[in-house]
């Protein structure tokens, strides 16, 4: 019995509340309600407006970070590329160059290599490269430039590399001669002796001589440690002093030492500190 007055009333409550409804009786209850809520709703919506733009920030900062990232991505993909095609270009140009040197030498044997190291003292003119006793190499062997300019020797040979010994080294010492430009064929031989500098000093030079600036340096082949005619240089200064005993020149490298990448090896040469007693 008291479920069934209990649903009675609801149903009463729900059809009373629907005829005002239908009359609009509640409208004004309602037009209070909305009048008291809306500033409430603004005010949530102004707190909660920076918080989403903040969020929408952060999604939209990952969004510039993935991108950036991308774009460095390219940016070092396209100069690795970049750099693998310019030292292919630089490996072509030199094999190019080396296969003219040997074009003007053609009863030598080479073996070229390429320079991976250098000595870090600032004692001694040295330089590592990728070519060892498994190539032929042996020490005393003499070492060009890539353009055929004489740059050093074989000094330490190992199975895989070698060390080269530099003309600018303080312990090298060649056996050279000055093209003068006297008459035809005129030279002045004497001595290039290294001093850890750049140029070469030009040692026990006949003092008759006349060698000018410009004058190209050789070498002479005594000795039999180098081949004749090998090109080392040309002379930048002459020193002049009347009671000498011999004549001293300074002489600047063809080929720039402080830079060399690639170098060429001649093998069937035997210079005479390899051939023994």
């Amino acid at each position: 019995m008291r479920l069934l007055w209990w649903t009675l009333a609801v149903v009463s409550v729900s059809l009373f509340s629907i005829l005002l409804s239908e009359n609009r009786t509640l409208d004004p209850l309602q037009n209070l309600s909305l009048t008291i809520a809306a500033p409430m709703e603004n005010g949530l919506r102004d707190v909660a407006d920076p918080i989403s733009d903040f969020f929408r920030g952060i999604f939209n900062r990952g969004d510039l970070v993935r991108e950036n990232e991308r774009l460095r991505e390219e940016l070092e993909r396209l100069q690795t590329e970049t750099a693998a095609t310019e030292d292919a270009q630089r490996r072509l140009q030199e094999l190019e160059e080396a296969l003219g040197v040997k074009e003007n030498r053609p009863d030598d044997v080479f073996v070229v290599a390429d320079v991976i190291a250098q000595d870090p003292s600032g004692f001694k003119r040295a330089l590592a490269i990728d070519r060892g006793s498994k190539d032929g190499l042996d020490e005393g062997m003499v070492v060009l430039s890539k353009s055929g300019s004489l740059v050093g020797v074989v000094s330490l040979v190992f199975e895989e590399f070698a060390w080269l010994r530099l003309i600018s080294d303080p312990n090298n010492a060649v056996n050279i001669a000055v093209l003068t430009g006297g008459e035809e064929g005129s030279e002045a031989r004497g001595v290039a002796v290294g001093d850890l500098r750049s140029r070469l000093s030009l040692e026990m030079l006949p003092t008759e001589a006349q060698i000018q600036e410009g004058d190209l340096v050789i070498t002479s082949g005594l000795g039999g440690n180098y081949p004749r005619t090998l090109l080392l240089g040309s002379v930048t200064s002459v020193e002049e002093k009347p009671q000498a005993l011999a004549k001293r020149a300074t002489m600047e490298p063809a080929a720039d030492l402080s830079s060399l990448d690639t170098v060429l090896i001649i093998t069937n040469f035997r210079p005479a500190r390899l051939e023994g007693p």
